[in-house]
């Protein structure tokens, strides 16, 4: 309804006349983008793409409030950040809607950067619109969207962001309260600063690993080196012969392209070594996210075992002490086989009890 009155104030009937809200209101999941479509072909491209940025704008501007607005938020206190997690949420949302065809995806290319994959021109547009107003919105500035397609690939498309000469963040009132305590440090970003070692990394973090720009795994946590390291001797090093990279969709494995995959969720599942029939922990899926490392120019990746239970665990061949303290997953799996206790606990209470009654029926029969 709100698309439809908006483009009626745009000068063009012919959108809103293709399609009343009694028709919006009969069939929810009405695609009224195709119809946007069909009629834009019969329009010039600058008036079409200078529309839909403008609907785009305005489906933000009227959506994202209360819980909305919200969740965007949540997605990053910068811009940048912001941009980072879309590839991420879309994932999920993909992952949620068992829709893995779609070749829609975001990725965070750079500063100012984002490359956007469709098979839509239309969708494109919209979201450059999207994308102004959500600036604007979540954080307080204007800028400038420069929509380019990406040579070779006319399904891609590159958005650049520039700060507009006006859009510098409006001045907000913060009222600062002083708070005694200990002074804080600033952290060093100078790696021999840091005083645990790699032994103590190691144990503290089991799931994680170290490659460098071949992709070969120069450091494995303990859970790893557990499972790999007899094998790494024969075998090498290359971490696509442990490792399939299922999560995100449609990841190239290369150094530069995991590097701008950072801020993207990662789902990895354990292979087992060639000519290994008996592999305990294959299958086993870890999920995690990539760190570059600048100062070695290396990719560090910490996760924890994707798990519904204890028996997840076990069946792989792991168990609860391979998952440290500090690891929340330790916490989801301990209450999880709470929770199955004391289901089980109150089923056999409540077969006692159904036992009970049923012997108190007998006696009073009897009786009688």
């Amino acid at each position: 309804a709100q698309v439809v009155y908006f483009l009626s104030n745009l000068k063009c009937p012919s959108f809103s006349r293709r399609i009343d809200l009694e028709t919006l209101k009969t069939y929810p999941n009405y695609d009224y983008l195709a119809d946007i479509q069909e009629i834009l072909l019969e329009m010039d491209e600058s008036s079409a793409s200078e529309i839909l940025v403008l609907l785009g704008e305005e489906l933000i501007t009227s959506c994202c409030t209360g819980i909305i607005e919200r969740a965007f938020r949540c997605l990053g206190t910068e811009l940048q950040e912001f941009l980072g997690s879309l590839d991420g949420v879309y994932d999920v949302l993909k992952f949620q809607e068992d829709d893995d065809s779609s070749d829609t995806g975001f990725v965070c290319a750079g500063d100012g950067e984002l490359i956007f994959t469709s098979e839509r021109p239309v969708i494109a547009w919209l979201l450059l619109g999207s994308l102004k107003a959500l600036t604007r919105i979540l954080f307080n500035v204007q800028v400038n969207i420069k929509i380019e397609p990406v040579e070779g690939d006319n399904r891609r498309y590159r958005y650049l962001f520039s700060l507009a000469k006006d859009g510098h963040a409006r001045e907000m009132r913060v009222v600062s309260k002083s708070v005694e305590g200990p002074v804080q440090r600033s952290n060093s970003t100078n790696a021999s600063d840091l005083t645990m070692n790699s032994s103590t990394f190691c144990k503290a973090f089991p799931w994680h690993f170290i490659m460098n720009e071949d992709l070969e795994l120069v450091q494995l946590g303990r859970g790893f080196s557990k499972l790999y390291k007899p094998y790494m001797a024969e075998f090498g090093c290359h971490a696509t012969t442990y490792f399939d990279f299922k999560r995100p969709k449609g990841l190239t494995l290369k150094f530069r392209d995991i590097v701008r995959r950072t801020c993207t969720p990662f789902l990895i599942a354990l292979k087992s070594p060639p000519d290994v029939q008996e592999f305990t922990a294959k299958g086993l899926e870890i999920k995690g996210q990539m760190v570059h490392c600048p100062e070695s120019n290396s990719l560090l990746f910490m996760g924890s075992p994707f798990l519904d239970g204890l028996d997840g665990l076990t069946c792989n061949g792991l168990f609860i002490s391979d998952i440290p303290l500090h690891d929340a997953t330790r916490e989801v799996i301990l209450v999880g086989e709470q929770a199955r206790a004391q289901d089980g606990l109150r089923r056999r209470m409540d077969k006692l009890k159904s036992s009970i009654e049923e012997a108190n029926a007998a006696v009073t029969k009897e009786r009688k």
